[in-house]
């Protein structure tokens, strides 16, 4: 049972985020999975400097040996939100208590959703690796659909945290057992 209605409805937002990443992602990458992954690994072993010869024997490796986890590519995005989620609610609540404004707080735990998790990351990738890993996502997802679930959620959270509904009961609702 969460203890704070806010942490819950960041959770719930995070899971439904999660659940669209996850449908969108596989519906996105379908059978190119295997392609993403070859030239992911491709481009990981030219950075690295590995000899031009060596590198078909080691990415068809990598791809075979990776084969088992595509499984896991659907089931991914909502167990990564539905942290992520635990962990912005808890932001969520500070600033709901700080600026005792519900919309304002979602717009800048959305934010720094957005920003942390997202923006972030990808500098840093961009500033190691070169701009090949980001336009290699660009290719095969899809910058706006790597966007779109931080915007979900932080719609999401905004229309919890503010908008009375029928989920204010569950945010609201007493423990029946301690």
């Amino acid at each position: 049972m969460v203890e704070n209605r806010y942490v819950l409805y960041s959770l719930t937002a995070g899971v439904i985020a999660g659940a669209f990443s996850s449908v969108t992602t596989t519906l996105m990458l379908g059978g190119a999975i295997e392609d993403l992954m070859r030239e992911l690994v491709h481009q990981q072993l030219l950075w690295s400097g590995v000899p031009q010869e060596k590198i078909p024997e080691i990415v068809a490796k990598a791809v075979e040996s990776l084969k088992w986890t595509y499984w896991l590519i659907p089931l991914g995005p909502i167990i990564n939100m539905l942290f992520l989620g635990a962990l912005l609610g808890l932001l969520l609540d500070f600033l709901v208590k700080k600026l005792r404004r519900q919309y304002v707080a979602s717009l800048l735990t959305g934010t720094a959703f957005v920003v942390l998790f997202q923006l972030l990351p990808l500098l840093l990738l961009e500033a190691v690796y070169g701009s090949w890993f980001t336009e290699l996502l660009n290719k095969y997802v899809g910058m706006p659909l790597m966007i779109a679930p931080s915007v979900l959620y932080t719609a999401l959270l905004t229309i919890f945290s503010s908008v009375k509904g029928p989920w204010t009961r569950w945010g609201e609702a007493k423990p029946k057992m301690y």
